[in-house]
């Protein structure tokens, strides 16, 4: 399967995802690349958080995901959260829609490994799902793959997956 890649909207200019193009997933990367591969492996219809807002537009999205995202700086809490996540997920629209993050790290920042998560966790009131390794590994893949198939099955899918304190991982 194929991981689709939609990209926003240039000029300032915030478009609202149809149901169509809003995906299970919402992805940030930036020149590592490395939560692209990440999202690429999983095979998931996939939403990219754009790098230049201000170039590319913003998105807004129109139903549940789980965010993406690499954590930054890797020595404190202030700084781990790249910015432009910062932006998407002050939007309330796209806040209340998230369902709980994914972050990849650095096993090298020792406790601050994948530091972005905890912070996503506590603003948006949601669970951390998963913590990987720069591009994790297959069976990080396997295992984040089949968690979200279980939790869209238990729930009767991507629309019905609680907001608040649902951990898969």
């Amino acid at each position: 399967m194929k991981t689709t890649i939609k990209r926003a909207t240039p000029r300032f200019e915030t478009r609202v995802l149809t149901r169509q193009d809003s995906a299970d997933l919402a992805f940030f990367f930036s020149t590592s690349a490395n939560t692209l591969r990440f999202a690429q492996r999983l095979g998931r219809p996939a939403t990219r958080i754009p790098l230049r807002p201000r170039q590319d537009g913003k998105i807004r999205a129109c139903r549940p995901f789980a965010p993406v995202v690499p954590t930054y700086g890797g020595r404190e809490q202030a700084g781990a959260v790249p910015k432009r996540i910062i932006a998407f997920l002050n939007a309330p629209t796209n806040r209340t829609l998230a369902r709980g993050g994914m972050t990849a790290g650095n096993t090298n920042f020792g406790e601050h490994y994948c530091l972005a998560d905890p912070v996503i966790s506590r603003k948006c009131g949601v669970p951390d799902l998963y913590r990987f390794d720069l591009v994790g590994t297959q069976c990080d893949v396997d295992r984040v793959n089949a968690d979200l198939d279980l939790s869209w099955k238990r729930t009767g899918g991507p629309d019905r997956v609680p907001n608040r304190h649902r951990r898969t991982a």
